[in-house]
């Protein structure tokens, strides 16, 4: 079995978002992770990976769709919140530290 790099773990998470190489490095270097082309190790370099994978959909949030010769991605909001959410518990991240958390009251301070 071929072995997996550090890059090429994050594309799996980013998994179906294409988002350009240099977005993709630049997360990684933010996240920690200093040989790029090296093996992934699951129990040393999941959660930096998942940094990363969650500053890259994070920045995503803000298109609805993007265009590029004659290929187009639609993005729909809400599943890359639900992706992020996700990728954030399972790997003990606090999701508001990337992502805007509503929070709901009930008013009670209006009247």
């Amino acid at each position: 079995m071929e072995t997996l790099t550090k890059f090429e773990a994050l594309l799996g998470e980013l998994e179906p978002y294409t988002p350009k190489s240099v977005t993709i490095k630049k997360a990684l270097a933010d996240a920690g992770v200093t040989d790029m082309e090296a093996s992934y190790d699951a129990q040393a370099d999941k959660r930096n990976i998942a940094v990363a994978a969650v500053k890259v959909l994070s920045k995503m949030l803000s298109l609805l769709s993007e265009s590029i010769g004659k290929s187009s991605n639609g993005y729909s909001v809400e599943g890359l919140r639900q992706r992020i959410n996700a990728l954030c518990k399972e790997n003990d991240l606090d999701t508001s530290d990337f992502v805007e958390v509503s929070s709901i009251t009930d008013g009670s301070n209006l009247w």
